[in-house]
């Protein structure tokens, strides 16, 4: 708890452009070993918008003794003369409370209110999903509920799982750290967000005690009276049916409640018995169809709400989502006995309505057959991606940015029946693994009528002769379908590790101005893939990126190492377009570097026309 004692250190730091993202990277693994030190009160990296070098880190800590505790720490120690190699520390500043006012003062509260007042029609909104988890049932619940947040445009989405020691069940030895997957929170995460979707698993009708734990920090550090009027949301797993998933719902809502935020009711049906009127209750994991829609329809109605309220979009009101179920179903919006499964998951992994109204104001979903479609192709077979369904949701919302409708499907049969396929303009394939579909016959039709392809990351690493968790084997193709479309296929990859990628902007062609806002040289880290052929060797093929293999350990391609390329195929000379990069779901989700991001909607636009 911050006291008159507590010290503050504020330091500046200008970071060179073509280092930010490797300097990023470090502070990241930085910030999340310093949050769980003793007497850390907060540690936050903020950057300068009108200055694109300059990174200020804000810090709080209890005492000078917890401050020069944290000097003498491993992290510190690692990463704190990596980063000063890499940038120039402007300032610095160690320093305490020079004033008796007291945090939530009058004026500082209607000064802030004033601020959010003013910019939060020209902002996006943010949403931040916080839980706890033991056996991973609950964090499972919360990447759904992230993904249904992403269906709405123009939401920025945090997941973090709350800090604390483990249980007395939990063997470090044998589970993975409780923040391999997410980072810890942070009380600035409450601060930052304009909507809370909060979980904790249910132990013994109650919530967990690092969760609570957690609020009960927050509300005397002095954050109790300064998030009033956010949005929150519940959300729980439970051991069985009737665990108590409810009362663990209501109890969260009280926190929320106490601590200022205005909680909601849903009234929706997902399926004919399957609703969550209190918040997502879901024994065990969700890994039944209807657990995760009602996951993802939580999510995204707290970005309908976070989008209305705060935002002021009057095209995000919840009612103009619910008009489909009302349309379809017929009041009271429950879907019958005998409504088709495959619909119903097709419903709740839609965008938002207001993204897919054509001119008539007639969704897609209701006989819509105006706009040109993409397949967002995610089968795994092998090897699951945690990025995919970040990475799905930015395709799709990226799709309607570019006019298009996109479809989020694991079905082989779209891609094998003729008819079927032929009803879409673009296949993105997305981190696939395993046989994924059996006949390529309706794929290379697809091709041979000049329509794109688009493959991302461990898209080529489908159909292989083996399976390894860490890719270091390497393996060889089953099937030479991809080798084919893209040019290469996926033979293995060293460790995720950090190297030098760059951009060919001359050789771009009409692909450059979408290419400008990607500097030519940049550190990345990422998966970097090794290929059974080399496309720099294919004259029909233009290499947009290359890794610089000297700076990193593993690579087998030589000098010219490709990782984003693009090429046409056929006499209708379909567009293919390829990028290895984004194995991280921070490249799609707004909380890491954007550079995957905007390569890919190169490739979009490109397969696009756009």
């Amino acid at each position: 708890m911050p006291t008159s004692k507590s010290v503050r250190v504020i330091v500046t730091k200008d970071v060179p452009a073509e280092k930010q993202e490797e300097w990023l990277g470090y502070a990241h693994e930085l910030a999340k070993e310093t949050w769980k030190e003793d007497g850390c009160i907060s540690y936050n990296f903020v950057k300068n918008p009108d200055k694109k070098e300059r990174f200020v880190i804000v810090e709080e800590w209890e005492s000078q003794a917890h401050l020069e505790a944290h000097f003498a720490t491993p992290h510190f120690q690692k990463f704190v003369p990596i980063m000063d190699g890499i940038s120039h520390t402007a300032d610095l500043d160690v320093c305490s409370d020079a004033l008796t006012v007291s945090r939530d003062d009058e004026s500082m509260a209607s000064a802030a209110a004033a601020v959010i007042q003013e910019d939060r029609k020209k902002r996006n909104g943010r949403i931040l999903v916080l839980f706890d988890s033991s056996t991973g049932s609950t964090q499972d619940m919360a990447t759904l509920i992230a993904e249904g947040a992403q269906l709405l445009d123009r939401m920025d989405v945090r997941v973090r799982v709350v800090p604390g020691e483990n249980t007395s069940w939990e063997d470090p030895a044998t589970t993975p750290p409780r923040d391999s997957m997410y980072s810890y929170a942070s009380f600035g995460d409450l601060y930052w967000a304009d909507g809370v979707a909060v979980g904790s698993p249910t132990n013994l009708g109650c919530i967990s005690y690092r969760m609570k734990k957690f609020w009960d920090d927050f509300s005397q550090s002095g954050g109790w009276g300064r998030v009033d009027g956010k949005i929150g949301t519940a959300f729980t797993s439970q051991g069985g049916h009737g665990g108590g998933g409810e009362l663990v719902n209501m109890a969260m809502k009280t926190v929320l409640m106490n601590c200022g935020f205005a909680v909601f009711g849903i009234t929706d049906y997902v399926g004919f018995k399957d609703t969550m009127h209190y918040g997502s209750a879901v024994a065990k994991k969700p890994r039944d169809e209807l657990d995760k829609m009602k996951c993802r329809r939580q999510g995204l109605r707290l970005a309908e709400f976070v989008a209305y309220y705060i935002n002021g979009r009057d095209e995000a009101h919840p009612m103009h989502s619910k008009n489909y179920d009302f349309e379809h179903w017929g009041f009271p919006g429950i879907p019958p006995r005998s409504a088709d499964i495959k619909a119903l998951k097709e419903r709740n992994t839609a965008p938002h309505v207001s993204l897919l109204k054509n001119k008539a104001g007639v969704p897609p979903l209701v006989n819509n057959n105006k706009k040109k479609k993409a397949l967002v192709f995610t089968k795994m077979m092998d090897y699951l991606h945690d990025s995919t369904p970040a990475m799905a949701s930015w395709t799709v919302l990226k799709l309607q940015e570019l006019g298009w409708e996109g479809v989020v499907s694991e079905d082989s049969e779209l891609l094998e029946s003729p008819s079927k396929i032929e009803a879409f303009d673009l296949i993105v394939f997305l981190n696939n693994s395993g046989d994924i579909f059996k006949h390529s016959e309706g794929l290379m039709a697809h091709i041979a009528a000049g329509k794109g392809i688009v493959g991302v990351h461990a898209a080529v690493a489908a159909f292989l002769n083996g399976r390894d968790a860490s890719g270091v084997t390497i393996m060889e193709p089953t099937s030479d379908i991809f080798e084919n479309i893209f040019g290469s296929h996926f033979q293995n990859h060293p460790p995720v590790q950090t190297g030098t990628v760059t951009i060919d902007h001359a050789k771009a062609g009409k692909l450059a101005p979408l290419l400008s806002t990607i500097p030519a040289k940049f550190s990345h880290t990422d998966e970097f893939f090794n290929f059974t052929k080399n496309v720099s060797d294919d004259p029909d093929t233009t290499v947009l990126a290359w890794v610089d293999e000297s700076t990193y350990e593993g690579g087998l391609m030589g000098e010219k190492h490709p990782l984003v390329w693009f090429r046409e195929m056929g006499d209708k000379k379909a567009p293919i377009f390829y990028s290895a990069l984004g194995h991280f779901s921070h490249f799609y989700n707004h909380m890491g570097p954007s550079h995957v991001a905007s390569i890919l909607e190169v490739g979009l636009r490109y397969c696009c026309g756009a």
